[in-house]
Protein backbone atom coordinates (compact mmCIF):
# COMPACT_ATOMS: atom_id res chain seq x y z
CA UNK A 1 0.00 0.00 0.00
CA UNK A 2 1.26 3.47 -0.87
CA UNK A 3 2.40 5.56 2.08
CA UNK A 4 -0.15 8.22 2.99
CA UNK A 5 0.85 11.78 2.10
CA UNK A 6 1.07 14.47 4.76
CA UNK A 7 -2.04 16.18 3.40
CA UNK A 8 -4.02 12.93 3.43
CA UNK A 9 -2.97 12.26 7.01
CA UNK A 10 -4.43 15.65 7.92
CA UNK A 11 -7.71 14.60 6.25
CA UNK A 12 -7.64 11.32 8.18
CA UNK A 13 -7.07 13.12 11.47
CA UNK A 14 -9.96 15.45 10.63
CA UNK A 15 -12.19 12.44 9.91
CA UNK A 16 -11.30 10.94 13.29
CA UNK A 17 -12.20 14.21 15.01
CA UNK A 18 -15.50 14.25 13.11
CA UNK A 19 -16.21 10.77 14.41
CA UNK A 20 -15.55 11.81 18.01
CA UNK A 21 -17.93 14.74 17.52
CA UNK A 22 -20.65 12.58 15.97
CA UNK A 23 -20.38 14.01 12.46
CA UNK A 24 -20.60 10.59 10.85
CA UNK A 25 -21.61 11.73 7.37
CA UNK A 26 -18.49 13.88 7.29
CA UNK A 27 -16.44 10.85 8.27
CA UNK A 28 -17.94 8.88 5.39
CA UNK A 29 -17.24 11.63 2.87
CA UNK A 30 -13.61 11.94 3.93
CA UNK A 31 -12.88 8.23 4.18
CA UNK A 32 -14.48 7.54 0.81
CA UNK A 33 -12.16 10.15 -0.69
CA UNK A 34 -9.09 8.61 0.97
CA UNK A 35 -10.09 5.03 0.12
CA UNK A 36 -9.87 5.90 -3.57
CA UNK A 37 -6.12 6.27 -3.00
CA UNK A 38 -5.62 3.70 -0.22
CA UNK A 39 -8.26 0.99 -0.72
CA UNK A 40 -6.36 -1.62 1.34
CA UNK A 41 -5.84 0.56 4.42
CA UNK A 42 -7.21 -1.24 7.48
CA UNK A 43 -7.41 2.01 9.42
CA UNK A 44 -9.50 3.72 6.75
CA UNK A 45 -11.80 0.76 6.17
CA UNK A 46 -12.35 0.39 9.90
CA UNK A 47 -13.18 4.08 10.31
CA UNK A 48 -15.50 4.02 7.30
CA UNK A 49 -17.31 0.93 8.58
CA UNK A 50 -17.77 2.13 12.13
CA UNK A 51 -19.17 5.45 10.84
CA UNK A 52 -21.72 3.48 8.78
CA UNK A 53 -22.50 1.45 11.89
CA UNK A 54 -23.05 4.65 13.88
CA UNK A 55 -25.61 5.70 11.25
CA UNK A 56 -27.32 2.29 11.64
CA UNK A 57 -26.33 1.31 8.11
CA UNK A 58 -25.42 -2.13 9.41
CA UNK A 59 -25.33 -4.25 6.21
CA UNK A 60 -23.13 -1.63 4.52
CA UNK A 61 -20.78 -1.59 7.48
CA UNK A 62 -20.38 -5.36 7.28
CA UNK A 63 -19.82 -5.24 3.52
CA UNK A 64 -16.86 -2.91 4.12
CA UNK A 65 -15.13 -5.06 6.74
CA UNK A 66 -15.97 -8.42 5.13
CA UNK A 67 -12.94 -8.33 2.83
CA UNK A 68 -10.58 -7.57 5.72
CA UNK A 69 -12.05 -9.68 8.52
CA UNK A 70 -8.96 -11.77 9.25
CA UNK A 71 -6.59 -8.81 9.25
CA UNK A 72 -8.86 -6.62 11.37
CA UNK A 73 -9.64 -9.39 13.82
CA UNK A 74 -5.94 -10.01 14.43
CA UNK A 75 -5.45 -6.47 15.78
CA UNK A 76 -7.00 -5.71 19.19
CA UNK A 77 -7.64 -2.06 18.34
CA UNK A 78 -10.19 -3.09 15.70
CA UNK A 79 -11.86 -5.99 17.49
CA UNK A 80 -14.58 -4.11 19.35
CA UNK A 81 -15.66 -2.34 16.17
CA UNK A 82 -15.92 -5.70 14.42
CA UNK A 83 -17.89 -7.12 17.32
CA UNK A 84 -20.44 -4.31 17.12
CA UNK A 85 -20.81 -4.67 13.36
CA UNK A 86 -21.19 -8.46 13.55
CA UNK A 87 -23.79 -8.32 16.32
CA UNK A 88 -25.78 -5.62 14.52
CA UNK A 89 -26.00 -7.99 11.54
CA UNK A 90 -26.79 -11.01 13.76
CA UNK A 91 -23.53 -12.66 12.71
CA UNK A 92 -23.11 -14.45 16.01
CA UNK A 93 -20.50 -16.97 14.90
CA UNK A 94 -18.25 -14.19 13.60
CA UNK A 95 -18.76 -12.30 16.86
CA UNK A 96 -17.58 -15.41 18.68
CA UNK A 97 -14.49 -15.52 16.47
CA UNK A 98 -13.65 -12.06 17.79
CA UNK A 99 -14.23 -13.34 21.31
CA UNK A 100 -11.83 -16.23 20.71
CA UNK A 101 -9.04 -13.82 19.75
CA UNK A 102 -9.72 -11.16 22.38
CA UNK A 103 -7.69 -10.51 25.48
CA UNK A 104 -8.94 -12.11 28.67
CA UNK A 105 -10.19 -8.77 30.01
CA UNK A 106 -12.08 -7.92 26.81
CA UNK A 107 -13.45 -11.45 26.47
CA UNK A 108 -15.10 -11.28 29.89
CA UNK A 109 -16.90 -8.11 28.89
CA UNK A 110 -17.84 -9.20 25.37
CA UNK A 111 -19.04 -12.67 26.38
CA UNK A 112 -22.01 -11.13 28.16
CA UNK A 113 -22.84 -8.89 25.21
CA UNK A 114 -22.87 -11.82 22.80
CA UNK A 115 -24.94 -14.02 25.12
CA UNK A 116 -27.45 -11.21 25.58
CA UNK A 117 -27.68 -10.58 21.82
CA UNK A 118 -28.18 -14.29 21.13
CA UNK A 119 -30.92 -14.57 23.76
CA UNK A 120 -32.70 -11.54 22.30
CA UNK A 121 -32.48 -13.09 18.83
CA UNK A 122 -33.96 -16.36 20.11
CA UNK A 123 -36.84 -14.50 21.74
CA UNK A 124 -37.62 -12.45 18.62
CA UNK A 125 -38.36 -15.30 16.22
CA UNK A 126 -38.09 -18.79 17.73
CA UNK A 127 -39.96 -20.48 14.88
CA UNK A 128 -37.73 -18.90 12.21
CA UNK A 129 -34.63 -19.78 14.20
CA UNK A 130 -35.75 -23.39 14.53
CA UNK A 131 -36.35 -23.57 10.78
CA UNK A 132 -32.92 -22.06 10.02
CA UNK A 133 -31.24 -24.49 12.38
CA UNK A 134 -33.06 -27.46 10.88
CA UNK A 135 -32.16 -26.42 7.33
CA UNK A 136 -28.51 -26.12 8.29
CA UNK A 137 -28.54 -29.46 10.13
CA UNK A 138 -29.72 -31.28 6.98
CA UNK A 139 -27.29 -29.49 4.72
CA UNK A 140 -26.30 -32.71 2.97
CA UNK A 141 -29.69 -32.96 1.27
CA UNK A 142 -29.09 -29.71 -0.65
CA UNK A 143 -27.29 -29.17 -3.99
CA UNK A 144 -23.68 -28.00 -3.72
CA UNK A 145 -24.42 -24.37 -4.56
CA UNK A 146 -27.05 -24.19 -1.81
CA UNK A 147 -24.71 -25.89 0.66
CA UNK A 148 -22.10 -23.19 0.08
CA UNK A 149 -24.77 -20.54 0.67
CA UNK A 150 -26.13 -22.21 3.80
CA UNK A 151 -22.69 -22.62 5.37
CA UNK A 152 -22.28 -18.86 5.07
CA UNK A 153 -25.84 -18.11 6.21
CA UNK A 154 -25.34 -20.29 9.29
CA UNK A 155 -22.92 -17.69 10.67
CA UNK A 156 -26.13 -15.97 11.82
CA UNK A 157 -27.04 -18.84 14.11
CA UNK A 158 -26.37 -18.47 17.85
CA UNK A 159 -23.65 -20.76 19.13
CA UNK A 160 -25.92 -23.34 20.79
CA UNK A 161 -28.00 -23.83 17.65
CA UNK A 162 -24.92 -23.88 15.41
CA UNK A 163 -23.25 -26.61 17.46
CA UNK A 164 -26.44 -28.67 17.58
CA UNK A 165 -26.83 -28.53 13.79
CA UNK A 166 -23.11 -29.12 13.26
CA UNK A 167 -23.28 -32.45 15.08
CA UNK A 168 -25.96 -33.64 12.65
CA UNK A 169 -24.02 -32.45 9.61
CA UNK A 170 -20.77 -34.08 10.69
CA UNK A 171 -22.38 -37.44 11.38
CA UNK A 172 -24.21 -37.57 8.03
CA UNK A 173 -22.76 -40.51 6.11
CA UNK A 174 -24.00 -39.03 2.81
CA UNK A 175 -22.94 -35.42 3.44
CA UNK A 176 -20.44 -33.52 1.31
CA UNK A 177 -17.00 -33.66 2.90
CA UNK A 178 -16.19 -30.06 1.95
CA UNK A 179 -19.16 -28.69 3.90
CA UNK A 180 -18.20 -30.83 6.88
CA UNK A 181 -14.68 -29.41 6.81
CA UNK A 182 -15.99 -25.84 6.74
CA UNK A 183 -18.14 -26.62 9.78
CA UNK A 184 -15.19 -28.18 11.64
CA UNK A 185 -13.02 -25.15 10.87
CA UNK A 186 -15.75 -22.82 12.13
CA UNK A 187 -16.03 -24.77 15.39
CA UNK A 188 -12.26 -24.50 15.73
CA UNK A 189 -12.26 -20.74 15.11
CA UNK A 190 -14.78 -20.10 17.89
CA UNK A 191 -12.92 -22.50 20.21
CA UNK A 192 -15.84 -24.84 20.84
CA UNK A 193 -14.94 -27.73 23.12
CA UNK A 194 -17.11 -30.69 22.12
CA UNK A 195 -16.73 -34.33 21.20
CA UNK A 196 -18.42 -34.91 17.85
CA UNK A 197 -18.97 -37.95 15.64
CA UNK A 198 -17.50 -37.29 12.21
CA UNK A 199 -18.08 -39.50 9.17
CA UNK A 200 -14.92 -38.93 7.16
CA UNK A 201 -13.70 -39.68 3.64
CA UNK A 202 -13.03 -43.31 4.54
CA UNK A 203 -16.73 -43.83 5.35
CA UNK A 204 -15.92 -44.52 8.98
CA UNK A 205 -17.21 -42.62 12.02
CA UNK A 206 -14.45 -40.90 13.99
CA UNK A 207 -14.91 -39.19 17.34
CA UNK A 208 -13.21 -35.80 17.28
CA UNK A 209 -12.49 -33.43 20.14
CA UNK A 210 -13.01 -30.04 18.50
CA UNK A 211 -10.64 -28.21 20.83
CA UNK A 212 -7.81 -30.31 19.35
CA UNK A 213 -8.47 -29.17 15.79
CA UNK A 214 -5.81 -27.06 14.07
CA UNK A 215 -5.89 -24.69 11.08
CA UNK A 216 -4.62 -25.87 7.70
CA UNK A 217 -1.39 -23.92 8.00
CA UNK A 218 -0.40 -25.99 11.03
CA UNK A 219 -0.55 -29.27 9.13
CA UNK A 220 3.10 -30.17 8.54
CA UNK A 221 2.34 -32.65 5.76
CA UNK A 222 0.05 -30.27 3.86
CA UNK A 223 2.43 -27.31 4.17
CA UNK A 224 5.30 -29.53 3.04
CA UNK A 225 3.45 -30.42 -0.18
CA UNK A 226 2.63 -26.75 -0.84
CA UNK A 227 6.26 -25.79 -0.37
CA UNK A 228 7.48 -28.50 -2.75
CA UNK A 229 5.04 -27.36 -5.44
CA UNK A 230 6.02 -23.73 -4.88
CA UNK A 231 9.73 -24.53 -5.14
CA UNK A 232 9.15 -26.24 -8.48
CA UNK A 233 6.91 -23.65 -10.17
CA UNK A 234 7.07 -20.28 -8.37
CA UNK A 235 9.91 -18.86 -10.47
CA UNK A 236 9.21 -20.46 -13.85
CA UNK A 237 5.45 -21.01 -14.15
CA UNK A 238 3.20 -19.07 -11.74
CA UNK A 239 0.09 -20.07 -13.72
CA UNK A 240 0.76 -23.77 -13.09
CA UNK A 241 1.53 -22.94 -9.46
CA UNK A 242 -1.84 -21.23 -9.05
CA UNK A 243 -3.65 -24.19 -10.60
CA UNK A 244 -1.83 -26.68 -8.35
CA UNK A 245 -2.42 -24.62 -5.20
CA UNK A 246 -6.12 -24.51 -6.01
CA UNK A 247 -6.14 -28.30 -6.44
CA UNK A 248 -4.30 -28.83 -3.15
CA UNK A 249 -6.69 -26.63 -1.21
CA UNK A 250 -9.59 -28.53 -2.77
CA UNK A 251 -7.98 -31.76 -1.56
CA UNK A 252 -7.46 -30.29 1.90
CA UNK A 253 -11.23 -29.91 2.28
CA UNK A 254 -11.64 -33.64 1.75
CA UNK A 255 -8.87 -34.95 4.00
CA UNK A 256 -9.04 -32.48 6.91
CA UNK A 257 -8.14 -33.05 9.71
CA UNK A 258 -6.26 -36.29 8.94
CA UNK A 259 -3.45 -34.92 6.78
CA UNK A 260 -0.72 -36.98 8.42
CA UNK A 261 -2.74 -40.16 7.93
CA UNK A 262 -3.22 -39.47 4.22
CA UNK A 263 -0.08 -37.60 3.10
CA UNK A 264 2.51 -40.00 4.52
CA UNK A 265 5.09 -39.00 1.89
CA UNK A 266 4.72 -35.31 0.89
CA UNK A 267 7.28 -35.62 -1.92
CA UNK A 268 5.30 -38.37 -3.64
CA UNK A 269 1.99 -36.58 -3.05
CA UNK A 270 3.39 -33.47 -4.75
CA UNK A 271 4.74 -35.57 -7.63
CA UNK A 272 1.41 -37.35 -8.07
CA UNK A 273 -0.65 -34.15 -8.05
CA UNK A 274 1.66 -32.46 -10.54
CA UNK A 275 1.55 -35.47 -12.86
CA UNK A 276 -2.22 -35.96 -12.68
CA UNK A 277 -2.95 -32.25 -13.10
CA UNK A 278 -1.08 -32.13 -16.40
CA UNK A 279 -2.04 -35.54 -17.82
CA UNK A 280 1.21 -37.32 -17.06
CA UNK A 281 1.38 -40.95 -15.89
CA UNK A 282 2.17 -41.72 -12.26
CA UNK A 283 2.61 -45.13 -10.65
CA UNK A 284 3.23 -46.42 -7.17
CA UNK A 285 6.52 -48.15 -6.28
CA UNK A 286 5.43 -49.46 -2.88
CA UNK A 287 2.28 -50.00 -0.74
CA UNK A 288 2.61 -46.54 0.85
CA UNK A 289 2.52 -44.79 -2.52
CA UNK A 290 -0.30 -47.07 -3.66
CA UNK A 291 -2.37 -46.04 -0.63
CA UNK A 292 -1.79 -42.34 -1.36
CA UNK A 293 -2.92 -42.78 -4.95
CA UNK A 294 -6.00 -44.51 -3.58
CA UNK A 295 -6.77 -41.46 -1.42
CA UNK A 296 -6.38 -39.17 -4.42
CA UNK A 297 -8.77 -41.40 -6.40
CA UNK A 298 -11.31 -41.21 -3.57
CA UNK A 299 -11.17 -37.41 -3.63
CA UNK A 300 -11.58 -37.44 -7.41
CA UNK A 301 -14.55 -39.78 -7.16
CA UNK A 302 -16.16 -37.54 -4.53
CA UNK A 303 -15.81 -34.57 -6.90
CA UNK A 304 -17.46 -36.57 -9.68
CA UNK A 305 -20.24 -37.74 -7.38
CA UNK A 306 -21.09 -34.23 -6.24
CA UNK A 307 -21.04 -32.96 -9.84
CA UNK A 308 -17.97 -30.73 -9.65
CA UNK A 309 -16.12 -32.63 -12.38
Amino acid sequence: MAEMTKNDRVILLSAKEDFQDGRYNQVINKTEHLLEKYPQSLELNDLYAIALYALKRYPEAFKIVEEFVDELMAQPKYQEHLLKIFLSNHLFMLAREVLAQASEKAAVRWQGQINQAEDAFRATGPADLAAQTRKFAYLGALPVEQQVHEVKSALKLPLREYVSAAKTILSDAFGWQVSKTQVLLQLMRVQVSENVDFVWLDGQTHTISTDELKPLEESVAFVDVLQKVEQKFAADDPIKLELLEKELFTQSNYIYPYFDRVITNPSFWATAIIAQSFGEPVSAKDPEEKQMLSWIDQIHNQEIKIGLI
